[in-house]
């Protein structure tokens, strides 16, 4: 038995295309989509009708849940929100009606068992909440509230963007990285698999790493659109893809401890990030310290 886990897609078609090439290979007995299928590059529309079509059972991540809130804004409210998320507002322009519908829809978390094998736990971010995550620097302090509740001696979770196996309060933690952005260093689509040992009592994670054809995203970035009308943080999100550096959210979370400047733009917030971060020196790391 095997089984494949994609996260955090991020709407990077030629990405998922990747996989799914190595998918064909491997020929796995299921897949299922941990959330963050959409959002940051420019096929958010075209990821999901592949998705769709291929039947993967899928759960709702942050990103889902923040294009998802478009579908209820008012025309002031879309304008005002627009401006704070111009990403999450793009995607949500150009996906589908229905396609609106089905994110805001997907469920939060699922639970996997199979006869004689360890159940799983299947979330984006942790057991509620997809926008907190457990990165490979949190001790088991500080995931062990997170694990309260769950009965499946497995957690299979994405959103950090970083590839885990981790042990924590008797249970597997896994993560199987980005296929889309990941924020590693490594640019090529990550994955998780795991299949069943021999004795068809236990599973065993492989992570999988696909590289791909890069070279012609930065101009479908400009080709649909997106830079033009996102900004240069859509620049960011260029250059976590093309690098796997974590450029993306970076600028996000530097941004939660700037939003009080008065910013004459989102793009002049990324000229001011840029001064003072980047590899080595990143916004996060700051915290830590």
């Amino acid at each position: 038995m095997r089984i494949a886990f994609l996260a955090d897609i991020h709407g990077n078609l030629p990405a998922l295309k990747a996989v799914l090439g190595d998918l064909e290979n491997i020929q796995p007995d299921r897949v299922y989509l941990l959330g963050d299928q959409i959002n940051r590059c420019p096929w958010s529309r075209e990821v999901l009708d592949l998705c769709q079509e291929k039947g993967w059972p899928a759960i709702q991540g942050n990103h889902e849940e923040v294009v998802a809130r478009f579908n209820h804004y008012g025309p002031d409210e879309m304008r005002r929100y627009g401006q704070r998320y111009p990403a999450s507002a793009w995607t949500w322009r150009h996906l589908r009606p229905e396609q609106r519908r089905l994110i805001e829809e997907l469920p939060k978390e699922m639970s996997l068992s199979l006869e004689g094998l360890p159940a799983m736990r299947l979330v984006h971010g942790v057991p509620g909440s997809a926008s907190v995550g457990i990165y490979p620097e949190s001790t088991d302090q500080e995931i062990a509230p997170f694990l309260d509740g769950v009965s499946e001696p497995i957690l299979v979770c994405g959103h950090t963007h970083r590839p885990l196996i981790r042990m924590c309060c008797s249970r597997r933690i896994w993560n199987g990285g980005s296929v889309g952005m990941p924020y590693n260093g490594d640019p090529r689509a990550q994955y998780l698999l795991v299949e069943s040992t021999p004795e068809g009592q236990e599973w065993r994670p492989i992570l999988r790493r696909v590289d791909y054809d890069r070279s012609g995203i930065a101009r479908a970035f400009k080709e649909s659109g997106m830079l033009d009308e996102v900004g240069k943080v859509a620049e960011l999100f260029l250059r976590t893809v093309l690098t796997g550096e974590p450029w993306a959210s970076d600028f996000a979370h530097w941004m939660k401890y700037h939003s009080n400047h008065h910013w004459e733009s989102y793009d002049e917030a990324v000229q001011y990030y840029l001064r003072d971060h980047g590899p080595g020196q990143w916004a996060f790391l700051e915290e830590i310290k």
